[in-house]
């Protein structure tokens, strides 16, 4: 069962994105907490955002022959949708772990 704390500080970090520290909060979390979950979802979170950063400078870069306006849509979307979802999962005291970023974070982080 996960703590009030756990949840608030988890939640912290995957909706960084929306208070204008994306990077920092879960570095920073990670770096501070001694928590083995919220290093976790700290994990997940700054991964999925670098993953984030990546298709969106892929796709600012296809623009010119604009294949590049469909991955920015879907990046926009996705950078809205799954914190979301990450935070609700957490407040339910559930572990999240993002569609395309979070194995890759998991087997090899």
């Amino acid at each position: 069962m996960l703590t009030t704390q756990q949840k608030l500080i988890c939640a912290l970090c995957h909706l960084g994105i929306f208070i204008g520290i994306p990077f920092i909060a879960p570095i920073a979390v990670y770096l501070i907490s001694n928590d083995y979950f919220i290093k976790q979802q700290a994990k997940e979170a700054f991964g999925f955002q670098i993953g984030i950063s990546i298709l969106a400078l892929i796709g600012g870069a296809l623009t010119f022959i604009l294949i590049g306006f469909p991955i920015l849509l879907v990046a926009g979307i996705a950078t809205v949708v799954f914190p979301i979802i990450a935070t609700i999962k957490i407040a339910d005291g559930k572990d999240y772990s993002y569609p395309i970023t979070g194995d890759f974070i998991r087997k090899n982080f």
